[in-house]
């Protein structure tokens, strides 16, 4: 739905900020999905929201905008082929060469 850009001067002396906002945003992201299933008192002005949750999950799964490179690779390499066909970047890309090296892995301390 979204891309999150860091600054290369940003990223180039912090490195692990790409990671630690990846860690972020799907943590950010498992608290909305939470709040969006919460039927005790509904935290959004929608009467039928726990009923488009679970039509929107019976369609495309409980995770439907998930974050990160493994499940989007496809959908980036379609985009980056339509991308380069229509003239609009000067090489077909590749979607890791989107993410920041390391962000494409995780890990627990």
């Amino acid at each position: 739905m979204h891309i999150v850009a860091i600054r290369r001067d940003v990223y180039e002396k912090n490195p692990w900020v790409a990671q630690s906002l990846l860690k972020a945003f799907t943590a950010a992201q498992k608290e909305a999905y939470a709040e969006l299933r919460e039927t005790a008192a509904l935290k959004f002005m929608l009467p039928w929201l726990p009923r488009h949750v679970e039509e929107t999950e019976e369609l495309m799964g409980r995770d439907y905008w998930p974050y990160g490179y493994e499940p989007n690779v496809h959908s980036l390499a379609t985009f980056l082929r339509y991308h380069h066909e229509q003239g609009l970047s000067k090489r077909l890309l590749t979607p890791k060469e989107l993410f920041a090296p390391e962000s494409l892995e995780t890990f627990k301390i």
